[in-house]
């Protein structure tokens, strides 16, 4: 008899579900609740029916140093409305204190003299469009407003799902987290002896592990067991101003990172470890100055490591974001750009080619070198349909900049002849 009753309230569940999904759809999520009563599933289905109401406040209108360039010819831009809710240059923290907003750390300054008439140009209206993927900003708009801003168009699909779940976390890293970290970032230590610093220089060891940068460097190295299997040590090896696994670890702060940046012991204790991490990926670090990886002589066992532990993805992660933080950041696209290519090319790290494509590669403060990464990724994911890491509309412009190669490099080509005539 119960098993009757349940199987009878299985249509019932299905039904309210569908309006569930309709009120999410319609973004009416205050009446969602309502859905799951049977006066409630009529209610939701006339909401859904009814026109949303428009806010009363107006889009400010655009003036005339503001261009609205366009990226395909004869291609009609929609109007985006703005949030009328304006943002303070000063948000509030947990304590009701007010806390500065943070520069952002992924521009260049080329990008700060160029102009905003840029060729990539996105709106939040493309299919696509992710609210935490800053790659496709232009200037101007990194000096308007630093923070995430609401999509009005969503994607309901598992794999962009994903993507917009990593974004927010790599957006936090690469503005140098403006966003708040949660109530366990506040009850992870923060020592006020700088216990990241003075660990790079040897002047204290690791906890729980009880070894010093030296005895790291000296007895881990070639140690693939220990360094697959002990978890605690990646913190200390690679710190950040987010936390980790190890309860233990300090989580690196900004005075920190000031004095980390002016000591040379430092960096060159952490470009060793960069170097160790590497070798135990079956990687060499070929070049000290660009950061030039290749393939080690026992790459093809440890890459075989590397697709059957999958939590080395999140140390890969760490160690990019670290590089990027402690004064090495053009170490990050080679290292990204080698693991696009060992994926998408070669197949040989199936493992961590959704890793590479949802972290490594937005990982990279370099806006420039992140575009470029990103195109190389476009042109080599296979199947291209279904590459959701950039805006349809930027994928449109890799296709038009491929039709118009052969052109632009047949007039090179006749510049060049009439110079040498």
């Amino acid at each position: 008899m119960d098993l009757a009753i349940r199987a009878c309230c299985y249509p019932f569940r299905i039904l309210s579900y569908t309006f569930t999904f309709c009120c999410k759809l319609f973004n009416r999520r205050p009446r969602i609740i309502s859905a799951y009563t049977s006066v409630g599933l009529l209610s939701c289905f006339l909401l859904c029916l009814q026109p949303k109401k428009r806010g009363s406040s107006k889009r400010p209108k655009p003036t005339d140093d503001e261009p609205n360039p366009t990226l395909i010819p004869d291609r009609k831009t929609t109007e985006v409305k703005e949030n009328p809710r304006s943002i303070p240059d000063r948000e509030p923290t947990e304590d009701g204190e007010n806390q500065e907003s943070i520069p952002d750390r992924e521009t260049t300054d080329k990008e700060e003299n160029a102009g905003h008439n840029e060729p990539y140009r996105v709106e939040r209206t493309d299919l696509l469009y992710c609210e935490y993927d800053t790659t496709w900003e232009t200037a101007q708009d990194s000096q308007r407003d630093r923070r995430p801003r609401g999509s009005t168009q969503r994607a309901y699909d598992y794999d962009f799902s994903r993507f917009e779940n990593a974004a927010k976390d790599m957006y936090n890293y690469r503005h140098d987290y403006p966003l708040p970290m949660g109530r366990r970032y506040q009850r992870r230590k923060q020592g006020t002896d700088m216990p990241n610093l003075t660990f790079y220089v040897g002047e204290r060891a690791s906890e729980p592990d009880g070894f010093t940068i030296g005895e790291f460097h000296k007895e881990w190295r070639g140690d693939y067991f220990r360094l697959e299997m002990v978890h605690s040590f990646i913190q200390w090896i690679f710190p950040l101003q987010e936390v980790g696994m190890n309860d233990q670890a300090y989580v690196l702060t900004k005075q920190e990172i000031k004095a980390f940046l002016k000591d040379k012991t430092a960096k060159l204790n952490l470009q060793q470890s960069y170097g160790l991490m590497l070798e135990f990926y079956g990687i060499e670090l070929s070049n000290l100055e660009t950061g030039a990886v290749r393939r080690a002589s026992n790459w093809q066992d440890r890459f075989d490591n590397m697709n059957w532990h999958t939590h080395n993805n999140l140390r890969l992660t760490r160690v990019l974001k670290c590089l990027g933080t402690l004064g090495f950041r053009h170490y990050q696209a080679p290292l990204v750009r080698f693991f696009l290519e060992e994926t998408l090319v070669q197949g040989n790290l199936p493992a961590v080619k959704e890793s590479v494509l949802n972290y490594f590669l937005f990982a990279v403060l370099d806006r420039e070198q992140r575009r470029e990464l990103v195109r190389f990724a476009f042109w080599n994911y296979k199947p291209r349909e279904k590459f959701i890491w950039c805006p349809k509309k930027i994928q449109e412009a890799f296709l038009l900049e491929a039709r118009f190669q052969p052109c632009r490099q047949q007039e090179k080509n006749n510049d060049i002849i009439e110079t040498e005539l």
